[in-house]
């Protein structure tokens, strides 16, 4: 069994209303999984605010018994940009229709987190395990970014980088479509107010992709193929384990809610694919293109390209996943979260 060291970045927002629930469903299957060892956690916001974010990862590791895995928390804010619009429109939508599906989550505040900030403590975790460190970021960049500027060096002691979001438009027969739809989400509101992931904090994603960090990107033209449904939920609930109750209460909603309200067959599981890709990456199919720095800092999509990159064009390349078997990953990840 091949071992795979991490440090998972998260924007943790279960027990939000209308907020996701796969990064902390991510958490779960890392923590599910033998073949990782999570050397810790480090939070950012985007779901929600990394204090959010921050709380709530505390709480899950709490009930999970893995209080031992350290938490640093990140930067509140993206390097450059405002996010107010970003924030006022979620928490609006977290008082609207949608949230006669949920229970509000207060986490305790009594939980410990490291006394290094986020990016301090990726330069010392990293520096103590050069060459091994994986880091898996299910939101923005922004902590891995003050990581590199303050520590450049770092980017030769990573093993690489795996990031959950962006887009493309196949070119390649075979390549999954990019299909991705929210009627409850009007157009003009993904235009001008809501980022998420590499959008979230553009200049960060431009300075890990020009560091020369190996970089792998898992989009949603795969991650929209695989779900948590319904008989998902009855896996878990299966599970007597205040862990597994605690997700199951939580994860519960968003799957009525996408169903009810955005006609999915469930719940969306972006980010758990993202990690259940490093541990099996067979489980999709891969392609180099190119990250169109420009296009990305003008928040222009898509910014994931065809190569061959033009020689006057600032951009670095990656590793994109393009297709995936949805099926396989789907019964993998779900079986792995519940503990069966």
């Amino acid at each position: 069994m091949e071992r795979h060291t991490l440090i998972l970045d998260i924007d943790n927002a279960l027990g939000i209303p209308v907020a996701d629930t796969d990064d902390a469903l991510a958490l779960a299957l890392a923590l599910a999984s033998p073949e990782i060892e999570l050397l810790g956690i480090t939070t950012c916001a985007g779901n929600c605010t990394v204090i959010q974010s921050t709380g709530i990862t505390r709480h899950q590791l709490a009930l999970a018994d893995r209080q031992d895995i350290p938490v640093a928390q990140g930067r509140a804010d993206p390097l450059l940009r405002s996010r107010r619009a970003h924030f006022a429109y979620l928490d609006a939508k977290s008082i609207g229709a949608g949230a006669r599906f949920w229970r509000r989550l207060t986490p305790p505040s009594n939980l410990a987190t490291t006394p290094l900030k986020a990016h301090e403590w990726i330069s010392r975790t990293v520096r103590r395990h050069p060459g091994t460190v994986t880091f898996v970021a299910t939101g923005s960049l922004t902590n891995l970014a003050l990581a590199l500027l303050t520590d450049p060096e770092l980017a030769g002691l990573l093993k690489g980088v795996v990031h959950m979001g962006g887009g493309f438009l196949p070119a390649v027969a075979g390549d999954d479509p990019l299909v991705w739809e929210t009627p409850d989400i009007p157009a003009e509101v993904w235009r001008d107010t809501l980022r998420f992931n590499p959008l979230f904090d553009p200049e960060a994603t431009a300075i890990v992709t020009l560091s020369g960090v190996p970089l792998t990107l898992v989009p949603v033209n795969v991650t929209a193929r695989v779900y948590q449904r319904p008989e998902h939920l009855a896996l878990l609930a299966r599970n007597p384990s205040p862990f597994h109750r605690h997700l199951h209460r939580y994860a519960r909603p968003w799957v009525q809610w996408s169903m009810a309200d955005r006609k999915l067959p469930g719940a969306h599981l972006h980010d758990p694919l993202t990690l259940a890709l490093v541990v099996r990456p067979h489980m999709a199919r891969y392609r180099q293109l190119w990250v169109d720095v420009d296009r990305l800092l003008r928040l222009s999509d898509p910014w994931l390209r065809e190569l061959p990159r033009p020689a006057d064009r600032r951009g670095g390349e990656a590793t994109v996943a393009v297709a995936v078997d949805a099926d396989a990953s789907e019964r993998w990840i779900n079986a792995r979260i519940a503990g069966i």
